[in-house]
């Protein structure tokens, strides 16, 4: 709380107004960060942006991530979770609401015609899985932009007409 205190000029009695612990404050930041992919995935798709484009952004933030160097959020909430036995439940919910962020995706693409006709929930789950494994194997394998690319447009083939730019 220390640390916290003095990155945000916060008092410590101003920081325990809001929260009671880093806990807390972890889960509050996660939170934060579902919060806003919703919000956005919904302003995007009832604004009428091509589904294409927004699964390009979202795989545009996700390679970045991959790739960074400082990776270390994707590894805090990994241990956070391994740690703390009674978070269970908030995760597996968390998971169930970025499964949801993506299959609104896959429902709208497919709806406008911009996706192929596919099992939406495995597709769903797919990605997840795919992506949190590059997450975890770019701290120890040599992942470069290439790569990446490759593996994006794999799975942008399964998911797009040809017709549809990748």
């Amino acid at each position: 709380m220390k640390d916290i205190c003095e990155a945000t000029s916060l008092s410590r009695g101003g920081l325990y107004r809001y929260f009671g612990s880093t806990k807390e404050i972890f889960i509050a930041m996660l939170q934060k960060n579902i919060d806003d992919s919703i919000y956005s995935v919904k302003k995007n798709i009832d604004n009428g942006v091509p589904a294409i484009k927004i699964f390009n952004y979202f795989l545009k933030i996700e390679k970045e991530s991959i790739l960074s160097a400082y990776n270390g959020l994707f590894f805090a909430i990994h241990e956070f979770a391994f740690y703390e036995k009674d978070q269970k439940h908030y995760f597996d919910n968390r998971l169930n609401t970025t499964l949801k962020i993506i299959s609104d995706i896959f429902i709208y693409g497919q709806q406008i015609g911009e996706f192929k006709q596919f099992n939406i929930q495995v597709m769903a789950n797919h990605v997840i899985y795919f992506l949190d494994s590059l997450k975890t194997s770019s701290s120890i394998f040599s992942i470069n932009n290439k790569m990446l690319d490759e593996q994006f447009n794999l799975l942008k083939e399964m998911l797009y007409y040809e017709n549809n730019s990748i």
